[in-house]
């Protein structure tokens, strides 16, 4: 037998170790059959059902059949709607478990979520596992601007407190104090140089902007000046990214609209009990000469009403569904642009669909728009997703039965796909 010189066994040792490499890589990250067909389903157009057969075609819809199709998948009359979103919920970071996190919200169909304010270095820490096709895409707004003393710095005075940050997280890291233009100019390279996706902004009770501002009795319950908003919103666009503004109130939505904002976090009144001092009804009540505005600048609103469902007061709590009921009314009349979000760390926006679906201010079809289309578009505005259309990206849910008839048929997914990836359920 001849003998094998050591450079062979050598090589030969090498090219299994690659070969192995190679083999642990492609099970860790399957593709997909280059082609997909999704026959027998009921494809969603934003107004009804149709049943036709569909394709992903290298992650993209199209239904013009291909010259070859590699693998065929029976819809058995499923009904096939958009992903859903989450526009606004801060739950996306590594203190929590982001694995349970990420199953939780793919079991729910909820592919898209938007962070309204993190800490930068917590983006990097779970960057590797989101925005792939097999997971959420996320995108982050991280530390958010308002004024010295004013929400959010609370936040992380308690999670210091927990010995799980430090004092380098709070100011300059989780949010941005700004109390002038000249302070605005100063830490407008630091805010650019951690990337944001867009920049987040506060607005609490701003036509009490001067009695509140100095006042610590106010702390956490305050915001920027109202008059710095426009010029960050100027120079964010310049920098090419979007504003969110946090409002509490009638005055805030104003406010913010004024200032030039592209979306507006929160309702007002949605935690309308919860400020220092009691304010009346009308504090909370939009405008019909802002729900024209909002129309026509077409900026986009994150609801956050199901805290509603926390209210233990039923007189409060019949007070705040009558408020959210006539807010939303008169937003949807002027076609304003709505989003889901929940705000809520623990959940999602299936609790805030149900929680609107059961205000009967608007019917099955208009809340699916907004889940599955609006909520997208606030999140990812440059995306071709949140529509069935030829071109878009093949991401879409399966029902089992039409949630225009069943609004509950939205908890019963019964598959998945993202991408053109075909998402396995039992993870």
């Amino acid at each position: 037998m001849p003998r094998t010189s050591s450079r062979g066994r050598f090589g030969r040792l090498l090219l299994g170790v690659l070969l192995a490499c190679c083999w642990s890589a492609v099970k860790a990250a399957p593709q997909p059959p280059k082609t997909i067909a999704f026959a027998n389903g009921k494809w969603f157009n934003g107004r009804s059902f149709e049943r036709k057969t569909a394709y992903a075609v290298d992650g993209v819809l199209s239904f013009r059949r291909p010259a070859e199709v590699d693998l065929t998948i029976d819809l058995k009359g499923g009904f096939v709607v958009p992903p859903f979103g989450e526009a606004h919920n801060h739950n996306v970071e590594p203190l929590n478990n982001l694995d349970i996190l990420t199953a939780l919200y793919l079991k729910h169909g909820i592919f898209y979520v938007k962070n309204p304010n993190n800490l930068a270095r917590d983006r990097q820490a779970v960057i590797a596992k989101i925005n792939q096709p097999e997971s959420i895409d996320v995108i982050f707004s991280n530390g958010g601007l308002t004024g010295s003393g004013g929400h959010p710095t609370e936040i992380p005075q308690r999670v210091i407190k927990r010995g799980l940050w430090t004092n380098a997280d709070a100011e300059g890291g989780f949010y941005y104090s700004i109390d002038s233009e000249a302070e605005l100019n100063q830490k407008w390279p630091a805010i650019l140089a951690t990337k944001p996706d867009f920049i987040k902004t506060y607005l609490l009770y701003s036509e009490q902007y001067e009695k509140r501002k100095n006042d610590p009795h106010y702390d956490a319950w305050k915001g920027l000046n109202p008059t710095l908003l426009p010029l960050i919103v100027k120079k964010a666009h310049e920098a090419g990214l979007r504003v969110s503004t946090h409002i509490e109130d009638a005055a805030d939505f104003q406010s913010a609209l004024e200032a030039g904002v592209d979306e507006i976090n929160h309702m007002p009144g949605f935690r309308y009990s919860a400020d220092l001092e009691p304010h009346p009804m009308s504090d909370f009540e939009i405008s019909e000469a802002d729900a024209r505005m909002a129309e026509l600048r077409g900026t986009y609103i994150v609801t956050t009403l199901a805290g509603a469902t926390q209210q233990t007061d039923p007189k409060l709590r019949e007070q705040q569904d009558a408020l959210n009921t006539r807010n939303l009314a008169l937003l949807l009349k002027h076609r304003v642009k709505l989003a889901l979000g929940s705000d809520a760390y623990r959940a999602d926006t299936v609790p805030e669909a149900l929680y609107l679906r059961s205000l009967r201010v608007m019917d099955n079809r208009t809340l699916l728009n907004i889940w599955c289309t609006t909520t997208a578009e606030a999140i990812f505005p440059q995306r071709r997703i949140g529509h069935l259309k030829e071109g878009y990206e093949a991401s879409f849910l399966v029902l089992p039965r039409n949630p225009l008839d069943d609004f509950s048929a939205i908890e019963q997914i019964t598959l998945e796909v993202k991408q053109g990836h075909v998402l396995d359920q039992k993870k």
